[in-house]
């Protein structure tokens, strides 16, 4: 076990250019997951679609029923922007990532749209929170996978992608994008700290939506009494589920209290095992801590760029002093978080 107050390289996951992006270890499975997840989920617009039409013919009135169509077409169009942005098309994963070094004068940025100068003179645009765009300062390079003008662009330490264009000339406007100031500290680590508060409005948004559906369903036991039994209890998870979502958003909201990070060996039991809805993936194995005692370590709902972290490079970042229980975990100086369980 190591106490880094500092430290200079963290070696961390990283895409690998030698073979097709599809074939990559647990980002290729994370790929197939996400892009499943959203078709899932897209059933629950046909359910909105169902509902709508049958309040049409049973003589719901004209409110309800189009309140409905409307919401089934926004949860439409949030999937579909969701896939569109985040998940390659299949042909592409037949293709390997282009690394990409970013020259000092080739980083620039207009509110939340990054300019990348390439290699050909031409400027690669895309749309970065905050924790992104210092973690692409900080480390210089991306990969890109695509040839044509829309391409998806991979980063240092993660498996998410996001789809960019390349134009002729920077975002306009833009001025240059300087490296953060590192620090060894989870409660001053500027990427971090920005990708908490990231989550932090992730999670409120997620409140607002689940505090629209429950409103949505108190508004069909009132003009549509036969689905009462329905309605009544799905409001009631919808309004716990929001409440959830809030406390965890101010949890969220605050840095890590932390003020160094404690670096151990991990060895794993067995391969990444990413769960069968969605993105989350499960790890588990063994570490040391500072007296020696071994000890089992799980991650039953990692973020997968948290378990590629761990596989990849065989470390367990701690924050402040590890001990039996939950602790949080993540790699410094890259927006990766996740909670694990020692013992």
């Amino acid at each position: 076990m190591q106490i880094v107050p500092v430290p200079e390289r963290v070696p961390a996951f990283e895409l690998d250019p030698a073979m097709p992006s599809g074939a990559l270890p647990i980002f290729g499975e994370y790929l197939d997951r996400i892009g499943r997840g959203a078709g899932d989920r897209r059933a629950l617009t046909w359910l909105f679609l169902a509902f709508g039409i049958a309040q049409c013919v049973t003589g719901a009135g004209v409110a309800l029923p189009l309140g409905t169509l409307a919401l089934a077409g926004a949860i439409e169009v949030w999937w579909f922007c969701h896939a569109y942005a985040r998940v390659p098309e299949t042909r592409l994963k037949r293709e390997a990532f282009r690394q990409v070094d970013i020259a000092a004068d080739g980083l620039v940025a207009a509110g939340r749209t990054v300019g990348v100068r390439l290699p050909d003179g031409r400027w690669l645009r895309l749309r970065l929170d905050e924790a992104y765009r210092l973690l692409v300062a900080g480390h210089r390079r991306v990969w890109l996978l695509g040839r044509g003008p829309k391409v998806f662009v991979g980063f240092s330490g993660v498996v998410r992608v996001r789809r960019a264009r390349i134009h002729d000339a920077p975002p306009s406007g833009a001025v240059a994008v300087a490296a953060p100031a590192w620090s060894g500290s989870p409660r001053l680590d500027p990427v971090l700290s920005a990708h908490r508060r990231q989550i932090a409005r992730e999670l409120r948004a997620t409140a607002a939506f689940l505090l629209v559906l429950a409103g949505f369903a108190l508004w069909v036991r009132l003009e549509f009494p036969a689905v009462g039994w329905v309605a009544l209890p799905f409001a009631a998870g919808a309004l716990l589920s929001a409440l959830a979502a809030v406390l965890r958003s101010f949890a969220h909201g605050r840095p890590l209290p932390a003020e160094h990070w404690t670096e151990l060996r991990a060895v794993l039991d067995g391969p990444v095992r990413m769960s069968r809805r969605g993105g989350a993936a499960r790890v588990s194995g063994l570490t040391m801590l500072a007296d020696g005692t071994v000890v089992g370590f799980r991650l039953p709902k990692a973020d997968p760029s948290m378990a590629a972290n761990i596989a990849a490079t065989g470390r367990l970042w701690i924050a402040g002093v590890p001990k039996p229980g939950a602790a949080k975990t993540g790699v410094p100086g890259y927006p990766v978080l996740g909670t694990v369980w020692l013992g």
